[in-house]
Parts: C-alpha cells; structure tokens; sequence
C-alpha cells in the first residue's frame, strides 16, 4: 500500500516555497544579488535537486538570494527538429523547483535567445533584471548558440566579470548519470522500477478526462479515458498498477497505456485509460493526475472478448493485492 506523504511527494502536492516569476525588463525584479542554478530541469529529478541545494547552500553562506533559471518552452523545442518528449509539464516543472525551496525565473526561449551566446545571454536577459554572483550547473551544461560555451568556457567568462562558475559532477545511479534522457529511456523500457530510483518519485502525468469508446462499462469495468499533451512522456504500452489523483483523493487503478490492440481501427480509442478500484460516480471533464507503480503486462491481441475480459479481471485483482481498492485521502 502507498501512504498519502508518497501521494503528496509523487503528485508534486506540498505546498511550494519559492515563487515563480516571468522574465519581465520592463518589471524590475530589484536586481537581487543572486546564486543561480540554470537549466532545463526536465522532471525535476535528483541530480536537478541536487544542484538545487548546492546553490541554496552557496546562496545561505554568502548571503544570496538563491534562484533557479529555467526556459518555457524547453529550448529543444525550439532548436530540436524531433524534440524529446517531457517529463513533467511546464506548470508541474515549475511547482517542482518551488517545493526546492528557491523562487524561479522564467526565460522566454525564443529564437532571438537561441542565437545568443552566453555572454550576451548573461548581458542582456539576465543583467537587466538580477545580480548574478554566483552560477551553479551541472559539468556537462552547455550554453548559448548551438551550446558552444561549455563550463569552462563559463568559468573564464565569470572570472572576468566577478561572477563564480561552479560545474557540479553530475548525481549517480548504478554507475551512471542521472539525467532526463536516461528517465524517457526507462519509461520507455516500461521500467517503472528505474524510473523512479532516478526521479525520486514516481512518474506522473496530468490530463482530463474525456468520453472514449465507452466497451469498458459494458464488459464490467468501466475506465476514465485520460487526454494528455502530446509532449508528455508516457511509459511503453502495456498495463500498469498506478494511482490516480482526482479531488483531494487518491485511488488505486488499473492502467492501459497505448491503444489497445483489439480496438486500435476505432477512432474513440484511448492512449490512456485507468479503472479506479472502488469509485462510483462521474469522472468526466474533471482534471486527473496519475502515477504509476509497476508494470503488469506487455498489451496483446486477444482471441475472443471474453478473454480480454477474464484476462482484465485478473489485471484488477492483481492492482488490488498491491494497493487495496479503497481511495486515500490527501490533506493539503
């Protein structure tokens, strides 16, 4: 069984300290002497909290504000023909870096920005807004145009403009780096298990509920079918042990990734869909997040409905024995 504090930590639902503000010249920020952690912060996972708090710690004993620099969109978006998908959305990235403890800066990635190199970067988005002292990256960061400047190039940089460049080594996971391509990869595996030893957490997605083909109430077990942004990460398709968050409440669920083989030539099939063990009532419209436990099986054709039926039964009963059918209540 999941307690409500892994709820409360898998669905990013403490309440944050920091705050988020847009990149704004013409809306003075004061120009704080800062510390400041820059970068991506896809998924928001260990290695991204990690730096986090190396820049906290600097800011605390230098008597900084410390400040996460962040872009929307991600700048692969914008420089990447085929970008990769996300960890966590943009609203979800954000309240992840404020839980951290820091406020959080938002860059418009623009192509104009994309351009820049890093000392135009600093000069003239940064400058105009904050006192940079410090900045703190991880040692493979790279910035400006086409990422020419490395850490060491940063580091000269700084040195001659009374700014301190740390490239922190990167946080490792059985012998390798931590990092977002490394998570996409093991959901992409349907390894739930690695996914969440490198998040910290288990993986999560939001999105709203919507009318799909409607065969799952009449085969006995009827499921939210569960509209994402076309960006998001998703594991392989198969069928998950997961939990679903909806109204202060969270519930144990069996999860369809992908659309099913037996139903894949109808138009109303969902890529997502889950049945909340012991829910009764009206799901749709409403907005839901879910998080995901443990992969049960690889999807496949069935021979006949009734064995698609027996073998469904059987995924819910095994969601069941692993997270009870009751709801948990989250206190926020």
């Amino acid at each position: 069984m999941i307690d409500a504090s892994e709820h409360i930590r898998d669905f990013l639902l403490e309440r944050p300290n920091g705050r988020v503000c847009a990149l704004d010249p013409n809306k003075a920020l004061g120009r704080p002497a800062c510390a400041v952690a820059i970068g991506a912060f896809d998924g928001c996972h260990r290695g991204h909290r990690e730096l986090i708090e190396r820049t906290r710690s600097y800011a605390r004993a230098h008597g900084l504000l410390p400040l996460a620099v962040t872009f929307d969109p991600d700048p692969d978006e914008v420089v990447c023909a085929h970008p990769a998908r996300k960890l966590l959305s943009t609203s979800d990235r954000m309240r992840a870096l404020r839980q951290l403890g820091v406020d959080v800066l938002v860059v418009p990635f623009t192509p104009d920005v994309a351009h820049m190199d890093h000392a135009a970067f600093f000069e003239k988005v940064l400058a105009p807004v904050l006192d940079v002292r410090a900045v703190h990256v991880g040692s493979d960061f790279r910035l400006g145009a086409g990422g020419a400047a490395t850490v060491t190039v940063l580091q000269t940089w700084g040195a001659a403009n009374g700014i301190e460049v740390f490239g922190h080594d990167l946080v490792l996971a059985d012998g390798g780096a931590i990092s977002a391509t490394r998570i996409r990869q093991a959901l992409a595996q349907g390894d739930i298990g690695e996914a969440c030893r490198l998040l910290g957490r288990r993986p999560m997605v939001r999105g709203r509920v919507t009318h799909g083909r409607g065969q799952g109430t009449d085969m006995g077990f009827p499921t939210a079918n569960i509209e994402l942004d076309a960006s998001v990460q998703l594991p392989s398709d198969g069928v998950y042990a997961g939990c679903v968050f909806v109204e202060g409440r969270v519930w144990p669920a069996a999860v369809n990734v992908g659309v099913p083989p037996m139903f894949a030539q109808d138009r109303a099939s969902a890529h997502l869909e889950a049945n909340l063990l012991g829910f009764e009532g009206d799901l749709y419209g409403k907005d839901v997040a879910l998080s995901f436990v443990q992969r049960l099986r690889p999807s496949v054709v069935f021979e006949s409905i009734d064995v698609l039926i027996d073998t469904v039964e059987h995924d819910i009963e095994t969601v069941r024995s692993l997270l009870g059918d009751e709801a948990v209540e989250v206190c926020l």
